[in-house]
């Protein structure tokens, strides 16, 4: 193995060769961030001051959550802390551009999943409320309203009272 034959090299990139091994990376923008600010002996929450950027933002930044990701979000965020250090800008923003685009992140099947989670709860609660209408009007038919249960207040709107129907009830049996 690793012998060169016909102009083609024996080991392979993906066997660790000298092919992609010795192109040493450019650190991530996250990485090269925080270096640049450690080289200039800034404290993070200097840049916090600097930047009004909350501190977990800018330790998920140098940790790099935002690496692989060039949205407009990240390049704000980017320009914003470069300016803060003292680096160019667009410098730093074409360094994060140049970084190679990762898949879509796990959190948009997380947010598809809770859409769907949502739509069918909502759902459900829509089949739930045209049964139960459904159940009240075709429930048992209404008992016959007296003109006692009628509340004084407001005409045509009608209040059953069972201990008020019990007690006319037992006097009219007293009175039998």
């Amino acid at each position: 193995m690793g012998q060169t034959i016909r102009g083609v090299s024996g080991s392979s990139p993906l066997n660790g060769g000298p092919g992609e091994a010795d192109v040493p990376k450019p650190p991530s923008i996250g990485r090269y961030l925080a270096r640049q600010r450690e080289l200039r002996g800034m404290e993070l929450d200097e840049v916090v001051a600097l930047t009004r950027i909350p501190r977990r933002s800018l330790e998920r930044l140098e940790g790099g959550a935002f690496d692989g990701l060039s949205d407009g979000f990240v390049r704000g965020f980017v320009r914003t802390v470069a300016v803060a250090i003292g680096l160019d800008p667009d410098e730093t923003v074409a360094r994060l551009l140049a970084e190679p685009e990762i898949g879509p992140r796990r959190r948009w099947p997380r947010v598809r999943a809770l859409i769907g989670i949502a739509a069918g709860i909502s759902l459900l609660a829509a089949v739930a409320a045209v049964v139960l209408v459904s159940l009240r009007s075709s429930g048992p038919a209404a008992e016959p309203v007296e003109a006692s249960e009628r509340v004084a207040k407001k005409p045509g709107l009608l209040r059953r009272d069972p201990v008020r129907r019990l007690a006319e009830e037992q006097r009219a049996l007293r009175q039998d």
